[in-house]
């Protein structure tokens, strides 16, 4: 809880309050990393029912299982150690609207296939009470109201925050024991292929094919999207009351095999195999 509800909040609020915004990301970024994100997400979740024989109503949950990517925990050490600390600020614009995105996508076509009403007013309150969503969000504030904090805040902020990667990755690996490899077998195998497999190809080739962005951007829209599924699509899933086994399967074998896949992409991205 401390990890969780302060410490890694405070770590995103601090960075992004005092990174340099001005001029670093052009709508082609946007466009390359949601353009390959949506994509994914609205053909899973259409071509599932058919070709996997997942449940119409459960669709739109296996596909949000199958694209959320657990990018802060996993995605920003992994790019920090890669490239420098100077993308925390990069990988914080990028990924802003990421959840609220993917989850209101989600509860929508949930609802639909399964006859409620979207709650729009529950799923705005649930997003304003994530902790880091208030991080992300409040940071950007204070950057573009261009308000400085005291040296003495500034220092303080820094220093108790220090250990919120490392906390949050032995945290992550830990709390995978509340996730079991139960249910379907075959549907957690597919939604761990398109997570860390299907995904960061279809946004390599917009990145670099399409929108032919820098190498370090498109490592960084790569790694993003190769991330394994993070655990709020499960909190998702149970809020739908639907796919829930597959979601939790899906954190846990994409979780174990994205050790093998990210260590692959960095190499292929390293040695310009795709570019």
């Amino acid at each position: 809880k401390v990890t969780f509800s302060w410490l890694f909040p405070l770590f995103l609020f601090i960075n992004i309050a005092e990174a340099d915004l001005s001029g670093l990301l052009s709508y082609s970024v946007f466009l390359a990393f949601y353009g390959a994100v949506l994509f994914t997400f609205l053909m899973t979740c259409w071509l599932s029912p058919s070709l996997l024989k997942t449940h119409k109503e459960s669709g739109a949950v296996f596909a949000l299982g199958s694209t959320y990517s657990n990018t802060i925990i996993v995605g920003l050490p992994i790019l920090i150690s890669v490239l420098s600390p100077s993308v925390t600020a990069q990988v914080f614009l990028i990924i802003s609207f990421h959840s609220a995105m993917l989850f209101a996508a989600t509860s929508i076509l949930a609802s639909m296939g399964s006859n409620n009403i979207f709650d729009f007013k529950s799923f705005l309150v649930g997003l304003l009470k994530n902790p880091l969503l208030i991080g992300i969000y409040s940071g950007l504030i204070i950057n573009f109201m261009g308000i400085a904090f005291a040296e003495f805040i500034s220092n303080t902020l820094h220093l108790i925050t220090k250990p919120a990667l490392t906390l949050a990755l032995f945290i992550l690996g830990a709390n995978l024991y509340q996730y079991r490899l139960s249910g379907s077998f075959g549907h957690i195998i597919s939604a761990s292929v398109i997570k860390l497999l299907l995904l960061p190809l279809i946004t390599l080739l917009l990145a670099h094919g399409v929108f032919c962005l820098n190498s370090d951007i498109v490592m960084i829209l790569v790694v993003l999207t190769a991330c394994p599924t993070g655990v709020n699509a499960y909190i998702v899933a149970c809020q739908q009351n639907q796919g829930q086994s597959v979601v939790a399967g899906s954190v846990v074998m994409s979780t174990l095999l994205s050790a093998l896949t990210i260590p692959a992409w960095l190499l292929l991205l390293e040695y310009g195999v795709f570019l």
